[in-house]
């Protein structure tokens, strides 16, 4: 709908990529799923231009190559050699899911920047406004 495989290989930096171009097209509508499923105006806010095809675009590359940099999902990984010990930490239940980070959610219009809902004010009118 919005990125195609070769957007992800355009910003795909390092090396081969560790997938199919099916697998990577299904990465792609699981990503794009996704934002449809916590942005559902994502459309309507690209036809009237309140958001940009190519900032989606980004947005999904960025959810694809998470999983294709690291699909199994590990958070952490440890080795030592003397007396042998080995310990890995997986970042959740479900390796090799896409999944949307607050950046993401920014930039699709959906997390606030650092600020104030509003401000009230408690100086009467007429002093000094």
């Amino acid at each position: 709908m919005w990125a195609t495989v070769d957007d992800i290989k355009a910003r795909w930096l390092t090396g081969e990529i560790p997938a199919t171009d099916t697998q990577i097209a299904t990465l792609i509508d699981d990503a794009e799923d996704k934002i449809l499923t916590e942005f559902p105006k994502t459309p309507d806010n690209l036809a009237s231009g309140v958001l940009r095809e190519a900032t989606v675009k980004r947005v999904v590359a960025r959810m694809v190559s998470r999983v294709l940099r690291n699909p199994e999902g590990l958070r952490t990984v440890q080795m030592s050699t003397g007396p042998f010990s080995e310990s890995t930490t997986h970042g959740g239940d479900n390796p090799g899911e896409v999944y949307l980070t607050d950046d993401d959610r920014r930039d699709l219009g959906g997390l606030r920047t650092k600020g104030k809902a509003f401000t009230i004010t408690t100086i009467p009118d007429g002093w000094g406004r």
